[in-house]
């Protein structure tokens, strides 16, 4: 019995992922050599700077959008990783930053009114 060859054509070039509005996520993953799963994962899980992915809440299906010119540049080295912990931290101390600057605006109001409320 003959095995199926693997399809080894070469990788999409950037011209042809730059055509896409959209580019669908087994090509992105030829594109810079990554399996299809892991660029469903990692998109999933916030993790993938070139594109992101939204889950259906009804049907639990997943829908995938990926940046052509983002995905160009990460393959080229211009757009590095990121971890969705150094966002959400990121996030964290500009929201503590703000919440830092509206308390200290609130009590120096409140002292300037003779603590009074």
């Amino acid at each position: 019995m003959a095995r199926k060859s693997k399809n080894t054509a070469p990788p999409p070039e950037d011209s042809e992922i730059l055509s896409y509005s959209n580019v669908p996520y087994p090509l992105a993953a030829k594109y810079i050599g990554w399996s299809d799963v892991s660029v469903r994962y990692a998109l999933q899980q916030g993790r993938a700077p070139f594109g992101c992915a939204a889950q259906n809440e009804e049907t639990g299906t997943w829908a995938y959008n990926i940046s052509p010119g983002l995905l160009v540049k990460y393959k080229h080295g211009d757009l590095q990783p990121w971890q969705l912990r150094d966002v959400i931290n990121l996030a964290a101390d500009g929201i503590q930053q703000v919440l830092d600057t509206r308390l200290a605006a609130a009590a120096k109001l409140v002292s300037e009114m003779g603590g009074r409320v």
